[in-house]
């Protein structure tokens, strides 16, 4: 009996032993066919998480600490670029409603022109800028225009809603009673109105003057005299403020203070203006329609990293753009507007590098600013390096030659801007600029024309120079309005910046 119980064991002990050495050899076969590509190593080393350690694929704690911190700082950094454009409404709606400004009545007014003291995106001094806050939360808003007017209306992701004036279709100049409304309205359509509808609630309303510089005053006159702002159904209670030289501010946070900014408009505004993707980034950050925005401890070390990180992105694309959005193949002059208002390619894909640098240096967007009809709209020109691909130094002279027979219909402008605030820069000129409706403005022999950017005035010189400041940096804007054939083709183009040693 004992030898037979020794036998079953030993028979058992046997089969164990075969089935271990068995189960090591398919164990052993399947791991021959695991690709190494979807295997995670034990010890890791990353870039810039450093030493990353698991246990047969599973993260340490520590591991999954530094995984999660970096994640959501990139989720803010790419928050932060993509809602540069809805923070910048917000600054433009706040900064407007600090100086005193009502939604649907007050219509602001630089009768003397912008300048240095109010901090706006890339204004300029040549004709009168007219603005307002077009909300339409509780009901539908009326606009009554009866002059002449170049406008843009865009909603509170800087979204283009609307044509006012000489280029819509049913004003062409004209003037008329526009009837902005929500989409969820459900009233009659007044006659006689020009309908706009939109999906969002606050709206930037801005509007060039069509004038001449012999006409300003009358014509800021007969504008105040016509254009009226008032809730549908209400009595008219519109009121002008004159906004030159008023200091204030409308360009968004650059730091953590950003994230509060957008914050306030995705609390107020309709979901749909947004970019889905975006709000989920925004949601996982906290920030989320119906919800307090209360960043812990961690989120706010993370969005004051991310801010930084996003800072230097954003300022990256101005300051050194690529090839992509070069105007001309033997120029550094660029433009993030190459491939339209809307940014897309030709299969229809949006390039958000090109959208963050428009949106981190202009405000207003509308299909006029890429219109390619010959002798109308406008088009517009950046840079911010010299021929040597420095950056403009405000210490240096630099001279850039326009052609013979600048090909406008209207007439050409440069505007310099200060490169913290890509506002106007301060200078004792105030003009900040030079435009060729300037009468000091002298040509060459040939007919073609030198500008001068300097701190002082070169000799001989001082109807073609434009002030720079000694110790600021700075990029410039070349405008020109109701530009020819020549423009479109590339047959006329101004020279880069040269420095004159």
């Amino acid at each position: 009996m004992v030898n037979s119980k020794l036998k079953l064991i030993s028979l058992a002990v046997i089969g164990c032993m075969s089935l271990s050495a068995n189960a090591l050899a398919s164990n052993s076969d399947l791991s021959s066919h695991i690709p190494s590509s979807i295997v995670t190593p034990n010890h890791v080393e990353s870039k810039y998480l450093g030493e990353l350690n698991y246990v047969d694929g599973a993260p340490s704690l520590e591991a999954s600490t530094k995984a999660s911190d970096f994640v959501d700082t990139a989720d803010a950094v790419r928050v932060f670029l993509s809602g540069i454009p809805v923070a910048s409404i917000q600054g433009l709606l706040q900064g407007h409603e600090s100086i005193g400004m009502k939604p649907n009545q007050t219509i602001g007014i630089s009768e003397g022109m912008l300048n240095a003291n109010s901090i706006w995106l890339t204004a300029n001094t040549t004709t009168p800028y007219v603005t307002s806050e077009i909300d339409v939360k509780n009901g539908p808003v009326v606009l009554e225009v009866g002059t002449p007017i170049l406008g843009l209306v865009d909603n509170a992701a800087f979204q283009f809603t609307s044509r006012v004036g000489v280029t819509h279709p049913e004003d062409q100049g004209k003037g008329g009673k526009y009837f902005f409304y929500h989409s969820s309205y459900q009233g009659e359509l007044p006659d006689g109105y020009i309908h706009v509808k939109t999906d969002g609630y606050q709206h930037w309303l801005l509007v060039r003057i069509v004038t001449t510089p012999n006409s300003v005053e009358q014509d800021v006159q007969k504008l105040k005299e016509t254009m009226k702002l008032y809730p549908y159904g209400k009595s008219n209670n519109t009121e002008f403020i004159n906004i030159t030289d008023v200091k204030y501010n409308t360009v968004h946070a650059m730091n953590e203070e950003f994230y509060d900014e957008i914050n306030t408009l995705i609390q107020y505004e309709p979901s749909e203006i947004f970019d889905p993707e975006w709000l989920s980034l925004a949601q996982r950050l906290g920030i989320e329609k119906g919800k307090a925005f209360k960043p812990d401890a961690r989120m706010a070390r993370i969005l004051e990293e991310a801010a930084k990180i996003a800072t230097a992105e954003a300022r990256s694309f101005y300051f050194h753009p690529d090839e992509s959005v070069k105007t001309y193949d033997d120029r550094h002059w660029f433009t993030p507007l190459i491939n339209g208002h809307e940014f897309k390619d030709a299969s229809g894909v949006i390039n958000a590098d090109d959208r963050a640098m428009f949106h981190f240096m202009a405000t207003g967007i509308t299909p006029d600013m890429v219109t390619k009809s010959v002798g109308k709209g406008s088009d517009y020109l950046l840079a911010t390096r010299d021929i040597d691909e420095n950056l403009l130094d405000g210490s240096k002279h630099y001279t850039v030659t326009l052609p013979a027979n600048v090909p406008v219909t209207k007439f050409w402008s440069f505007m310099v801007y200060d490169n913290q605030t890509r506002s106007m820069l301060a200078t004792d000129q105030v003009s900040a600029g030079l435009d060729g409706l300037n009468k000091n403005v002298v040509k060459n022999k040939d007919g073609s024309i030198t500008v001068h950017f300097a701190p002082e005035a070169p000799e001989g010189h001082e109807g073609n120079w434009v002030q720079t400041v000694d110790g600021k940096g700075y990029n410039v804007i070349f405008r020109v309005y109701g530009p020819k054939q020549e423009w479109f083709d590339k047959s006329w183009k101004p020279s880069d910046f040269v420095e004159v040693k």
